[in-house]
């Protein structure tokens, strides 16, 4: 399916294609003001430009990023539609994500887990990222910020050591339209088990799970559940969460980390650690490992 670049820009490389958007690598043209800034677009897949849910998801993001500006979010850059459909024009966002650093430490020559101190330094700056924008107030108050589907595919390192966080079409924010309210699920196996059980929206609460779960795969260097399939996985998780005995498999983190990752992903949301700041202040600590 080819992608269809918008007015003043070029196609420079596809990127993907998921369930709702097509995202690809274009050049902003000079005459546009950018001077030939590469930008990531995203646009409605065909097939689902004309369902609410897809046409929802894509102005979230486009309402999160124009609200929310901070170094962990890419910079939103032009909002339009054409006859191709709605598009989003975002920064470019360079890194690595967690899953392709896990994967990519765990294939040969080197065949082991992510270094410990990398992962200790990794998990203290994401969470720190998040508690960060979950306490991001505008003009209007509190923003209430949460991304609604944090994963391995969505956390990125950068290359100066920062994390950044990518695709917002999930995310949800203080005043937003109920009528952009969708029933997302985040992604399996990272989705905390109320929302997989579809009792609980998105929240700031289910991304600290989804994130310590994000963490909890970097430290493990592997899967996170023995269910095979979408169906299985998401019973297994409504309905047990994420195994207790992973976190003792957690390398590069404290005591004090290790206690805290586990908190967040306790099953019962009553007794989970719920806030990012109390996370990003028990994985503050540099580890020894």
């Amino acid at each position: 399916m080819r992608f269809a670049p918008p007015e003043d820009t070029e196609l420079v490389a596809p990127l993907g294609t998921g369930a709702v958007f097509q995202v690809a690598l274009v050049r902003v043209s000079r005459a546009a003001g950018a001077a030939g800034e590469i930008a990531v677009c995203k646009r409605l897949l065909p097939r689902v430009r004309a369902e609410p849910a897809a046409r929802s998801a894509i102005v979230r993001e486009a309402l999160a990023l124009s609200r929310a500006r901070h170094p962990s979010l890419p910079a939103l850059l032009r909002v339009g539609t054409d006859a191709h459909g709605p598009f989003v024009l975002e920064e470019r966002v360079e890194g690595t994500s967690v899953r392709a650093l896990v994967d990519a430490w765990r294939a040969p020559p080197r065949g082991r887990p992510v270094p410990p101190r990398l992962v200790a330094h990794l998990a203290a700056a994401a969470a720190e990222a998040l508690a960060e924008l979950h306490e991001l107030v505008d003009e209007e108050g509190p923003l209430l910020l949460s991304h609604g589907d944090l994963g391995p595919d969505h956390v990125i390192l950068g290359p100066i050591g920062d994390v950044r966080f990518v695709d917002l079409g999930a995310a949800r924010f203080a005043g937003m339209d109920p009528a952009l309210e969708t029933d997302d699920r985040g992604t399996l196996p990272f989705v905390a088990p109320e929302v997989a059980r579809g009792e609980a929206r998105p929240g700031q609460a289910a991304d600290v799970y989804a994130l310590a779960a994000t963490l909890l795969h970097l430290a493990t260097g592997g899967p996170l559940g023995g269910a095979e399939g979408d169906a299985a996985t998401l019973l297994a998780i409504g309905e047990r969460g994420l195994s207790p005995d992973l976190v003792a498999r957690a390398a590069g983190l404290e005591a004090a980390g290790r206690e805290a990752l586990g908190r967040a992903l306790i099953l019962d949301p009553s007794r989970r650690l719920a806030r990012a700041r109390e996370l990003a202040n028990a994985l503050a600590a540099p580890s020894a490992c």
